[in-house]
């Protein structure tokens, strides 16, 4: 039975593994999360382990929910950042062409960007 169950446990991201942790922390049961969150307690098992991607907003639920602080809220969120492939920039209807253009270039030559080009996005992007 042990093989088995980290057998399992091993195909969880590490945002499933942090938000069960969590949940059994506060000693909560899976379906009574769910029902918090307003999901079917089978969308919260493939979100925990990893069978769905973590929905919008879903990380922010969880922080309320379980009333994370800032440190925990952090480390959460750096888990789901390692569990996701796929990263969505919400452009405007309204927005300049010139803006959605730079969407475009960034979400098609990301990886062909250098680490150094990368490295100035990412100072760029935090004001630095």
């Amino acid at each position: 039975m042990g093989a088995l169950w980290r057998g399992r446990n091993s195909m969880m991201t590490p945002f499933g593994k942090a938000v069960r942790h969590i949940r059994i922390e506060h000693e909560m049961l899976l379906g009574n999360m769910a029902d918090i969150l307003g999901i079917s307690a089978a969308y919260a098992s493939q979100i925990e382990n990893g069978k769905r991607p973590i929905p919008t907003g879903y990380f922010e639920k969880i922080v309320n929910l379980f009333r994370l602080n800032q440190l925990q809220a952090a480390e959460l969120q750096q888990r789901a950042v390692e569990s996701t492939s796929t990263f969505t920039i919400e452009v405007p209807a309204s927005s300049r062409i010139q803006d959605r253009m730079l969407a475009n270039e960034l979400a098609t030559e990301f990886a062909r960007l250098t680490p150094e080009a990368k490295s100035r996005i990412h100072k760029i992007v935090r004001g630095e």
